[in-house]
């Protein structure tokens, strides 16, 4: 087994990176819902304004069980749902552009009574309707004639374009075929580890290798082991390996490109593989547990489960080098009226919900100034996950403090790692309790009796 093997995918309830990725059960039924009663209202507008019969296919992340939630609050996942004209849309001389119009002015009708659903801005093959802050469809145009099995896709510039998503999946589909499964599974977990540290490493610029993309490479370069974290390690090498030596990935069904970077892009990219395949590599030669979680940790960020209460568990050989110095990490705790209800060095803390933290090294002297102070904020439990909000990632200066508020009942943590030019210098960190709306009195007024006159 893997040292990170139960912190990347586990068969009972703790929790794990493919957890914290994954949307939650009830996340995936709400959607589905929402996209079942679009379809049921959308597709006969479509087939009557145009007298053609229409269906359509599900397509994308959805279609291959890779979807994964945002990585940060506010970003929205989404549903790909192509809709097809059964007829050759060319030879009835039906315009693409405005079979496309056609579609978002239907949208707009359906969203008109809906007020948690609005349409977005056109986009260049496909129509989007908005769910507000949870998740969005797409929604492109296809035409299929059956007599000639052509496929084409509506796009912005008035144009029919060679398209066909469905030869894509159905190229996957074969290329997996041989696997138990078991092993596709576990392929499928790989692709959405992978999706899920692009995304975290495009947050800032919004550089990212496309999802299809992702999906290809590790179909191809997919190497099975007993554990995720073997397994992720020997496949992002590899998938690495092919990003650091080639700008361009052929879409195996009709040779299109499917990375499409522009610019700049590309450099970034390769840049973030090279840290990728040293990072996997260092880990793989590794053989300390905690060493491996915090190399994870920079690498899936907040997304990354909390260790601390799982240490036995899954530890091996978690010895910190001797030249480290663990930080006694001091928190402030204001109440909702801004009064200090506490201030110590702990690493245990309960609060309400709304009230405040303030987080600091109370040990600054037996650190250098040029440290970094990592301040990783690692959120739990339904109510953070329902919202997208499984924390974030500060860096300060080690004399800095970092505030947080208390906004999601459940047990969270505060971590704390001090870095000197990538060497670890200290780690700890601080579990938080956040109970309830408001605190109790702690002097409650006494019941007034009746004596009489």
């Amino acid at each position: 087994m893997g040292l990170s093997a139960k912190l990347f995918f586990d068969n009972n309830e703790n929790e794990t990176l493919f957890t914290r990725i994954s949307l939650t059960p009830e996340q995936l039924e709400d959607a589905r819902a929402k996209k079942d009663k679009l379809l049921e209202l959308i597709k006969p507008e479509l087939a009557a304004s145009l007298e053609v019969p229409v269906k359509h296919w599900l397509q994308g992340s959805y279609k291959n069980h890779t979807l994964i939630r945002p990585m940060q609050k506010g970003d929205e996942f989404d549903i790909d749902v192509g809709v097809y004209f059964l007829c050759n849309a060319e030879d009835e001389g039906l315009s693409a552009l405005e079979v496309k119009q056609l579609n978002k002015n239907i949208l707009e009708w359906y969203s008109s009574n809906r007020p948690e659903a609005k349409v977005g801005e056109s986009r260049t093959s496909c129509e989007r309707l908005i769910y507000l802050s949870s998740f969005h469809i797409d929604i492109p145009i296809y035409y299929y004639d059956s007599e000639t099995d052509t496929c084409k896709l509506a796009v912005e510039s008035d144009e029919w374009v060679d398209s066909d998503p469905k030869a894509l999946q159905d190229w996957f589909n074969k290329k997996v075929s041989s696997l138990t499964p078991k092993s596709l599974a576990q392929l499928r977990r790989i692709i959405k580890y992978l999706k899920a540290w692009t995304l975290i490493k495009g947050k800032e610029d919004g550089i990212r290798i496309p999802s299809i993309a992702i999906t290809v490479l590790v179909a191809e370069q997919y190497v099975e082991e007993d554990d995720d974290d073997d397994a992720f390690i020997q496949t992002a090498v590899n998938c690495a390996a092919y990003i650091i030596s080639n700008d361009t990935l052929d879409n195996p069904c009709n040779g299109g490109e499917l990375f499409e970077f522009e610019d700049n892009k590309y450099e970034k990219i390769k840049s973030r593989a090279i840290a990728l395949k040293n990072s996997c590599e260092f880990i793989g030669n590794s053989e300390d547990s905690l060493q491996q979680y915090v190399l994870w940790g920079a690498t899936f960020e907040h997304m990354f489960p909390p260790f601390a209460e799982r240490i036995d568990e899954v530890s091996k050989k978690t010895n910190l080098p001797a030249i480290t110095v663990p930080p006694k990490i001091n928190v402030r705790h204001l109440g909702k009226n801004g009064k200090l209800l506490s201030s110590k060095v702990t690493d245990e803390i309960r609060v309400f919900r709304d009230e405040e933290l303030y987080f600091s090294i109370d040990n600054k002297s037996d650190y250098s100034e040029t440290v970094e102070v990592h301040w990783i904020v690692r959120n739990q439990d339904a109510e953070a996950k329902r919202v997208n909000d499984l924390g974030h990632t500060s860096v300060l200066s080690v004399s800095d403090e970092r505030y947080e508020d208390c906004s999601y009942s459940g047990t969270h943590y505060m971590e704390c790692l001090i870095l000197d030019k990538n060497n670890i210098k200290g780690m700890g960190v601080v579990k938080v309790r956040i109970t309830g709306f408001s605190r109790p009195l702690r002097n409650p007024p006494k019941k007034k009796y009746y004596k009489g006159r």
